[in-house]
């Protein structure tokens, strides 16, 4: 079964509340037996489900939770985070028609999880002074345009961040045999998922751009050295190597 398949799975227990708010998740060992595949299968599958808020890390050996937004947070602070992005969209902050910071860096700006991030933007996207797109983000919604979203989030498409890592390849900023940065370093940076990362790697590992390195890492290929010349070396028209003979010094 693939990652995709189990997620799908997952999904529709937390929709129809076979795992509810605030309830544990089977182990990751369990559920890879449950499903017949390795344990790491089952780490890809739920990996996009915690990016996205649906789950949450405990960490150590408490496992993931499916989170409860009025246990986890007090309604209090809810509201807090509400007003904070609401005075943002007032006084600019957040101009209209611009892409709100990503659920996950607002839930690390106010110290709490991404549901509790999407709970505190309801009231806004109910009064429409927010919008999302499901494989984009959240914008702030133009009085004057309410269906039109900004037209700079190319950088949520596989192709766009494939297009970035062949160009860092291609000027220099990951030099020849130097290590890239991790997958949870570029889906940070890109605001992507770890699946459009692995998507945008593999034609590059394919075409041979990038090649394995350690710990699951990937690094830009080594540059080309031509052999040393053997034999009859010759130098070059106008300098040769020192201790050469030049026609002015045979005279």
């Amino acid at each position: 079964m693939t990652p995709e398949l189990i997620r799908k799975v997952i999904r529709i227990r937390l929709a129809d509340g076979t795992y509810g708010p605030g309830t544990q998740l089977p182990s990751e060992r369990t559920l890879a037996v449950e499903f017949g595949v390795p344990k790491w299968v089952v780490s890809r599958a739920l990996q996009p489900l915690r990016d996205n808020g649906d789950l949450h890390s405990s960490g150590g050996r408490r496992g993931t939770r499916v989170p409860d937004p009025q246990s986890l947070v007090p309604l209090p602070a809810i509201k807090k985070i509400e007003q904070i992005v609401r005075s943002r969209i007032g006084d600019g902050t957040y101009a209209v028609r611009t892409w709100l910071p990503s659920l996950r860096h607002l839930a690390v700006e106010f110290g709490v999880t991404a549901t509790s991030i999407r709970t505190a933007l309801k009231p806004l996207h109910q009064e429409k002074l927010l919008a999302s797109l499901r494989t984009l983000g959240t914008y702030v919604v133009d009085p004057g345009q309410p269906g039109v979203p900004p037209s700079d989030r190319a950088s949520k498409t596989v192709a766009y961040v494939g297009q970035a890592l062949r160009e860092r390849l291609g000027d220099g900023i990951y030099p020849p045999g130097s290590r890239l940065p991790a997958n949870p370093e570029l889906a940070t940076e890109f605001d992507v998922g770890l699946t459009t990362i692995s998507k945008a790697i593999r034609p590059l590992r394919a075409e041979g751009l990038i090649v394995n390195g350690p710990g699951r890492s990937y690094s830009a290929r080594p540059s080309y050295k031509p052999p040393a010349p053997v034999g009859n070396a010759t130098c070059e028209p106008v300098s040769c190597d020192a201790g050469t003979i030049s026609e002015q010094d045979h005279q």
